[in-house]
C-alpha cells in the first residue's frame, strides 16, 4: 500500500491561481502606425508634387519686393505723377489750338497722340495695386511663404518615424505609447500653423490678387511699359531742349503752366516710374511661379491658396485621431492586465 505524498510537496493555492488566471498585457494596434506612416508620407509628398518648395520662396521674395509700392503714399504719388503728365498733354494740346505749334516736335507729337494709352495702361496698373492693398497686406502677415512647406514637410517626417517605430515596437510586444505621443505632437503642431500664421484670414486674399495682377505681371506688359518711359523720356527732353525755347521766342505770352510743372516734377517722377518697371521685370518670374502653384491643386477642384489652411488643419486632426485611437487599446489593456494578475507574485 503506498503512502500519499506529504501535502507540503504539492503547489500551492495562490500560486496555482495566479500561474492559470493571469492575462498578458495587451499592446498597442498595429494599424494606427501604418495609417500614421501613410499621413505622414502624404504631408511629404504634397509640397514636393507641388513644387511648393521653390515657389514658395519665390511667392516671398515676390510680396517683399512690391511692399514699398503697396503703400498708399507710393500709391497717390503715382496718381499725382499721372495729373502732372495729363496736366501737361493739356498744355501742349492748348498752344496747338491758340495759333498752333512753334515748330516741328516729333516727341512731343508722339507723346501727345500716345498718351492716352500710356494713361490708361499706367492708371489701371495704379489702380489693380490700390485696389489689392488690403490683400496684400492679409498675405504680407501671415508666416513667410518660404518656411510653410518645411511647416508640412517636418511634421510629415515625425509621423513617419513615429509610424516605423511604434510598429516595430508593436511587433515587439511593446505599446509604443511614446511614439502615439510623438504623432499627437506634430499633430498639433499642424494645428498651430494655420491658427497661428493667420493662413485662414489670407486665403479669400490670394485669388483676387493672382487675377488683378495677372495682366501686369508679364513680359509683354513689362516690355509695353518700358516703351511708354521711353516715349516720355523723348517728349520730356525735347519739351526742355527746345519746345519751350521755341516757344517763348515765337510766342512769349502763351501759357506754360503744365510744362512748367512736369519739368519741376520730372527726375522724383522718373525715378519713381523706373523703380516701378524694375520690381515689374524683376517679379514676372516669381509671380509665374506663384501663380504654377496656386494652380497646382486645382484638379483637387480648390486653389492651393484657398485650400492651404486646410492643407494643415486636415492631417493635424487625422494624426490627432489615429494617435488617439492606437492609444486606447493600449491604456486599456494595461489596466486590464493589471486586475488579473493582482494575486501573482
Amino acid at each position: 500500500m503506498t503512502t500519499a505524498p506529504p501535502s507540503s510537496a504539492l503547489p500551492a493555492y495562490g500560486e496555482f491561481v495566479s500561474t492559470i488566471e493571469r492575462a498578458p498585457d495587451r499592446v498597442a494596434a498595429r494599424w494606427p502606425f501604418v495609417v500614421l506612416i501613410v499621413l505622414g508620407a502624404l504631408l511629404v509628398a504634397a509640397p514636393l508634387m507641388t513644387g511648393m518648395f521653390p515657389r514658395a520662396i519665390k511667392g516671398e521674395a515676390m510680396i517683399d519686393a512690391f511692399h514699398p509700392y503697396i503703400a498708399s503714399k507710393s500709391i497717390q504719388d503715382y496718381r499725382d505723377d499721372l495729373r502732372v503728365l495729363d496736366d501737361a498733354r493739356t498744355n501742349v494740346l492748348a498752344i496747338q489750338a491758340n495759333g498752333g505749334q512753334p515748330g516741328n516736335f516729333q516727341y512731343v507729337d508722339k507723346f501727345v497722340q500716345d498718351y492716352p494709352s500710356i494713361h490708361a495702361n499706367l492708371s489701371g496698373m495704379v489702380d489693380s495695386i490700390d485696389a489689392n492693398q488690403d490683400n496684400y497686406r492679409k498675405l504680407s502677415s501671415t508666416a513667410p511663404f518660404g518656411v510653410l512647406p518645411w511647416l508640412l514637410a517636418l511634421p510629415g517626417v515625425v509621423l513617419i518615424a513615429a509610424g516605423g517605430f511604434g510598429l516595430q515596437a508593436a511587433r515587439n510586444g511593446k505599446r509604443g505609447v511614446v511614439w502615439h505621443g510623438a504623432a499627437t505632437l506634430a499633430g498639433l503642431a499642424l494645428l498651430a500653423v494655420p491658427l497661428t500664421g493667420g493662413l485662414f484670414q489670407a486665403a479669400p486674399a490670394a485669388q483676387p490678387l493672382v487675377n488683378d495682377f495677372r495682366p501686369i505681371l508679364t513680359h509683354d506688359e513689362v516690355r509695353t511699359v518700358q516703351g511708354y518711359f521711353v516715349t516720355m523720356v523723348a517728349a520730356d527732353g525735347e519739351l526742355n531742349s527746345r519746345y519751350v525755347s521755341a516757344l517763348k521766342t515765337a510766342r512769349p505770352e502763351a501759357d506754360r503752366t503744365g510744362i512748367t510743372a512736369l519739368e519741376a516734377r520730372w527726375q522724383p517722377m522718373t525715378a519713381r516710374f523706373a523703380a516701378l518697371v524694375g520690381v515689374l521685370n524683376d517679379n514676372v518670374g516669381n509671380f509665374d511661379a506663384v501663380v504654377a502653384l496656386n494652380d497646382s491643386t486645382e484638379p483637387l477642384g480648390i486653389t492651393a491658396f484657398r485650400g492651404l489652411g486646410w492643407g494643415f488643419v486636415i492631417p493635424g486632426f487625422l494624426a490627432l485621431a489615429v494617435a488617439a485611437a492606437g492609444l486606447r487599446p493600449a491604456l486599456i489593456g494595461s489596466r486590464r492586465g493589471g486586475s488579473r494578475g493582482g494575486t501573482s507574485k
